[in-house]
Order: structure tokens, then sequence, then C-alpha cells
């Protein structure tokens, strides 16, 4: 059975010495007290708990996965067991309101504890992340009558929660739901419609379910600026069971113990939160973190299958090493002396560790942009989120899949066998792509939202950014300093030329979309290494290293070397145009019609 061993150096080398977390929280003024002694013992329970009493759970409870009867469904005996620790380590209230029971800590922590449990189960870190969200939702946008029934209940794992968007002929598209939402004399309104692809739509982890549902009042405008924003519980206040049944359970590729359901709602009794008819934009609230989730996931699951290939490579004796064996007292080297395996293997530290400094720092962003004192902080913070959030989801989604993949080709035909685990987390981050927006729609939203934004001041803040973490580069560096200045000039380039194309043809915009959102991917990555790089020449500089400092230096620069020329080619593949794919007719693509 495969293990899992929290990797807390490198997250505390990004959590410290990359983000300095507690000088900018101390900043903010609203954790007193967060230190960083309460950071790494936080770190390091979250860390016991993910490798202890969750991912010894995670192969037992897929291969069992949920079951439903007559619309009940039961999760794995794994699923509730690490649920129940989850809950008993007091962990579903890490960053709630002291006065509902919580902790009261930045999210960045949260940001941390998802990758762990992520890693440790996906399927697990399913339920923890969407109940927390939905904590905060009612937090931001639901009424303070609302938020007395439920803030404890969520904060304290009694209660689980749901986003309830998608619809059987509705997707992206969300303004075309035809869920509908009927008002009453008492306030209160009436939900008709389904839902599907819902996350934790019906369980038996909690008391009570919180659904968040978009849905359209009566009278109210079609497309998506006439969606409202209910609260529909699962069991109503008086303890009656609310109009409201999971239908089917969805049969998946990969998370069996993830309960995903379609749900009928059938005049089930809903509270508005937030305005009429901007329901939309505040489920974006969650939409983000969702993505950022989604995205970490990916990453996490990489790290989980690193460590299986990476164990196995330095195991597996299987020819020589090239010019002399590396062993000769043994019949064959460890497959980790062949250059190809040790190609895979970089290349997937390459990405999670550049992932790890590119999502904590984003956690780091959250606490600032929710109680930093200054407004012009929190709003700059909250700007770059927005800008920042789409193409790292899509980012860490796209690598996740090919670098776990990398893991799998690492071990050969043992990686295609369920018992090592790896088969297991490759299904799984397939998912990622896909989830919360397909990536080539958040390429679209890039190119034609996120790049204009204010007139492109965004835009124009993150290659200052680029070219400023380029010139601190001390000369020790030179080389990935001029690696990141090209690779800014070549991203600033193609979004110049992608603007001046789709004026002319917007279909340029979404031939591009792809090869552009990949190309700002891993210049965000070189971003990272350098910054990294950085922090590590200056360790080693003062002395004391363990080799930790100088590995981050070597893998920068097989970074940079070896990945961040692919970007090169997405600028050759961009410049083809909209021609290559647009002209066959629609014919073309059945060819036995």
């Amino acid at each position: 059975m495969p293990s899992y061993s929290p990797p807390l150096r490198d997250i505390r080398f990004v959590v410290h010495d990359l983000l300095q977390t507690e000088r900018v929280l101390a900043e903010t003024g609203a954790f007193p007290g967060v230190d960083r002694d309460l950071i790494d013992q936080v770190l390091e329970e979250a860390g016991k708990m993910a490798a202890e009493q969750i991912q010894p759970q995670n192969q037992a409870s897929e291969a069992e996965g949920c079951r439903m009867e007559k619309g009940v469904v039961t999760t794995p005996p794994g699923i509730r067991a690490a649920y129940a620790a989850f809950v008993a380590g007091g962990w579903s209230g890490l960053c709630a309101r002291p006065e509902h029971g919580g902790q009261g800590l930045p999210q960045m922590l949260a940001f941390v504890l998802n990758e762990l449990t992520s890693a440790a189960s996906i399927a697990a870190s399913d339920y923890f992340g969407l109940f927390a969200m939905v904590y905060h939702m009612v937090q931001r946008h639901a009424s303070p009558a609302l938020q007395a029934v439920y803030s404890e209940g969520l904060a304290s794992g009694r209660f689980g929660g749901t986003m309830c968007m998608t619809e059987p002929h509705c997707g992206t598209d969300v303004g075309l739901a035809r869920t509908r939402a009927e008002p009453t004399a008492d306030g209160s309104w009436r939900l008709t419609g389904t839902k599907i692809f819902i996350s934790a739509g019906e369980h038996d982890l909690t008391e009570n379910i919180v659904h968040l549902v978009l849905a359209r009042a009566v009278g109210d405008p079609p497309g998506s600026r006439g969606l409202s924003l209910f609260l529909t519980p699962k069991i109503l206040p008086d303890g009656a069971r609310n109009g409201l049944v999971a239908v089917t359970l969805e049969d998946k590729m990969a998370y069996a113990a993830s309960a995903t359901c379609q749900m009928a709602f059938d005049g089930a009794t809903a509270w508005l939160i937030g305005e009429r008819g901007k329901g939309l934009a505040a489920m974006f609230d969650m939409v983000n973190a969702a993505r950022l989730m989604v995205g970490s996931q990916g990453m996490a699951a990489t790290e989980a299958a690193y460590q299986i290939a990476a164990a196995y490579a330095r195991q597996r004796l299987q020819g020589r090493a090239p010019g002399k064996p590396a062993h000769p007292e043994l019949p064959a080297d460890p497959i980790l002396c062949h250059p190809d395996v040790r190609r895979m293997l970089l290349g997937v530290r390459g990405y999670i560790e550049a992932a790890r400094a590119l999502y904590l720092g984003l956690g780091l962003e959250v606490d600032i942009a929710e109680r930093h004192p200054d407004p012009a902080r929190r709003k700059a913070a909250a700007d770059w989120l927005g800008f920042l959030t789409s193409t790292t989801k899509a980012t860490l989604a796209d690598f996740g899949v090919w670098c776990t993949n990398d893991c799998l080709q690492v071990l050969g035909g043992h990686g295609y066998i369920r018992a090592n685990g790896v088969e297991q987390l490759l299904r799984e981050v397939r998912l990622n792509p896909i989830q919360e927006g397909a990536n080539g729609m958040l390429a679209l939203d890039l190119i034609r939202r996120q790049i204009p934004r204010d007139d492109g001041a965004l835009w124009r803040r993150f290659l200052a950014e680029l070219e400023t973490e380029a010139a601190a580069a001390p000369p020790a560096l030179a080389d990935l300093a001029a690696g990141l200045a090209q690779a800014r000039a070549r991203l600033a380039q193609a979004a110049d030329w992608i603007r001046e194309r789709s004026a002319a043809d917007p279909s340029e915009a979404g031939a591009a979309g792809t090869d552009f959102q990949r190309m700002f991917g891993l210049t965000l990555f070189a971003w990272q290494w350098l910054k990294m790089a950085r922090v590590a020449e200056a360790g080693l500089e003062r002395g004391n290293d363990d080799g930790f400092l100088a590995g981050k230096i070597m893998t920068a620069r097989f970074f940079y070397r070896r990945m961040l020329p692919m970007a090169e080619g997405h600028w050759q593949s961009l410049q083809a145009g909209a021609e290559t794919m647009m002209t066959p007719p629609p014919d073309y693509f059945w060819p036995d019609a």
C-alpha cells in the first residue's frame, strides 16, 4: 500500500522564507498570536492527520465507493473515519470565527491544509473544502438571521454544504439555467428544478446539508443576470425534511468515494442570500475559491504520485547506467541512474514546487484582501486574485495531469497496477482541467476579460512584477533572470498578436487561447522559480545548507532549461491562427455520415 510523507520542509520554505507570512499577517493586525511557532505547529499537526488518519483510508475508500438506496447515500467507512478525524481535530473550523466555535486562523493555513488532505485523499478533501467554502459564503452573503441558524453547524462540521450550479442542459453557460424560484408570503422561496454533478449532494457524514442553489426568480429576465442565489437546507430549522432529494449517484471515472449526485428540487423551501438578480456574482466568490482548490488538488495528487515514483526509481533495478555501472555489486542499477527517468522526476519537481509557491502566495493574498486595514491594499489583493485565479487553476490542473502521468511512466507496468496507487491518482487528476470551468473556457476568460480589465492595469502590473524580479536577481542567477525577461517579452508579444488579430476575427482568441494560457502558466512558474532561487541563493551565502537550498537552485535551472522552452513552442503554435481549425466544414468531423 502506498504511503504519504507531508512535504513540510518545502512548505515551510514557501511559508516562511519566500512569502514572509508572519510579517505579512502582522501587517493586517487581524491575527494576534499567529507567529512562526504557531504556524509550524499547525503544519505539523495537519501533516500528521493527513498521513496517519486520512491517507491510509484512501485506496479502500475508492475501491468501495459510495452507495445509494432510495435517495440515501452511504459513504465508505474510510471516508467516515477520515471525516470524523478531521472534525475531532477542529480542522473544520480552522478559519471560522471564534464566536462560531472556530479558531479564526488565516486562510493561507487552510490552503496548506487543503494541499495536505488532497494529497492524502482527494475524495475526502472534496468534503472538507466544500463545507468550509459554504461557511464563508454564509458569512459573506446571508442575512444575520440565516447566519445565526447555520454558522455554528458549518464551522463545527455538523453541517455539510454544496454548490448547485450545473443543470443537465447547461454547464459553463449557467445563464441557461431553468431552476425557478417562487416567492411565498413569509419571505421564503420555493425552488423547483434539477442540478447535476453536485459534489457531496447527499451523504451520511453530517446531520444537515446546506445547498447554495442558483435559480431564476419568477418574472426575472433570462440570462445570467436574472439568476439569484438561494440557501436551501436538506433539513429545515423545524426539523422537517425539505423538498429535495438525490436522484442518482454519478458513476464516474474516479472519485468513487466522493458523492457526486443529481439533485431534484421539488418546491424546496429556500431563502435568498445576497441581492436578487445578482446570484452569479455572489456564487463566483465560491467558484473562485473552488478553482484554487481544484488546481491545488492537481498539485497535491502529483506530490503523492511523485513520492511513489521517486521511491520506486531508487529501488527498481533495471539495466545499467550510461557509461559504467553505478552499482557493480548489484545485478543491475536502479532506474534512477537513467537520464530519462531523471527527466521525468525533475520535471515533476519543477511543477510541484513552483505550483506550491504560486498557490500559497495566493492564499496569503486572500488574507490581505479580507483582513488588511487599508482599503486600497485590500482592493489590490482582491484584484490580483481575480486576475490570477483562473490561470492558476488551469495551469496547476494541466500540469497535474501531465506530471502524474510521468510518475506512472516511471513505474512502468507497475504504475498500471492498482495496488501501487498512481493509477488512481492519474484518474482523479484528469477531472481538474474540466471541473470548475473547463480550461479552454478559462483561457478565453484570460484573453477577453482579465488582460483588458481596468484598461489593462493588472496585465501591466503583472509584466512589471516580472521585470522587477528579473532585475533583482543576483549575478549568480543572471541566466535565470535573462530567461524570465525573455519569457516576459514573448508573452507580451503574444498578447499583442492576439489582440490585433481578434479585432478583425473574434475566433482568433479562441484558437490561440490554450496556447496563450500555457505560455502564461509557464511564465508564472518561471517567476516563482526565480523568486525561490533568489531566496535560496541568499541562504547559501549565509551558509549552513544541508543540500535543500542548493537543490532549489538546481531544480530552478532544470525548469528554465528544460520546461520553460515549451512556451516558445506555444508561441509558434498560436501564430498558426484560427484558419487551421476553422477551415474544415462541419461534415469533415462526420466522415462516414
